[in-house]
């Protein structure tokens, strides 16, 4: 059986609740018994609107070149479920790219049945090499704790990828794996929120732009 580990970059935002889309998937599979990385996957996202904007591709490092290799999100989903293969955990750091996943997918009316056997090792990994078993330490601090000089570049999803899975991959004989389905009651309520965290957002910004005679 193996792990995947994945990263998620997303369109960059300036303010809470800005509404966001993926623009990078990066994973890596890494075989459980061998505790080594036996292959990589990683695609850029292009967003709806057709641009990923400068700041963007500042922040999670893309270059000119790769602008031209984004392809559409339900074809980008396809493509990493095929490479998943059949038998897998899925893991990533932190709930928030599940969430992602979820909020995506249900917007586009696509399929997640490949989300499965779901694993958050953020914290388990957290509570090894921190005293506080709360604190949801960040990967660039748990990479120094633990030992391990980073690879790559902050923000740049498989690089990210890369680094979380020499992190599980150290600490691997002391993590347990569960095994799990997304359920409907899990994907409706995770989009029941994240659309209540869009009107907000939405309501806030017409307040700002409102003339001040329609804001009294």
């Amino acid at each position: 059986m193996v792990v995947i580990i994945f990263d998620l970059e997303l369109i960059k935002r300036f303010r809470k609740g800005q509404p966001s889309e993926i623009v990078e998937i990066g994973a890596c599979k890494v075989h459980l018994d061998k505790k080594e990385i036996i292959d990589e996957f990683q695609l850029y996202i292009l967003p709806k609107r057709g641009h990923i904007t400068k700041s963007t591709r500042k922040f999670i490092k893309m270059k000119e070149e790769d602008v031209s290799k984004a392809i559409p999100f339900e074809e980008a989903i396809q493509q990493f479920a095929n490479w998943l293969g059949e038998d897998y955990y899925l893991c990533s750091w932190g709930k928030n790219d599940k969430a992602h996943f979820i909020n995506q997918a249900a917007q586009n009316k696509l399929n997640l049945h490949w989300l499965k056997n779901y694993n958050d090792i953020q914290k388990p990994i957290g509570k090894l090499i921190t005293a506080d078993s709360n604190n949801q330490i960040g990967l660039k601090n748990a990479l120094k704790i633990a030992g391990i000089d980073p690879t790559g570049k902050a923000h740049r999803g498989i690089d990210d990828a890369i680094n979380t899975a020499e992190l599980f991959i150290k600490f691997s004989d002391r993590i347990v794996l569960e095994k799990n389905t997304l359920s409907e009651k899990e994907i409706h309520n995770q989009f029941k929120k994240y659309k209540r965290s869009r009107f907000q957002h939405t309501n806030q910004t017409n307040k700002r732009h409102r003339p001040d005679h329609q804001a009294r």
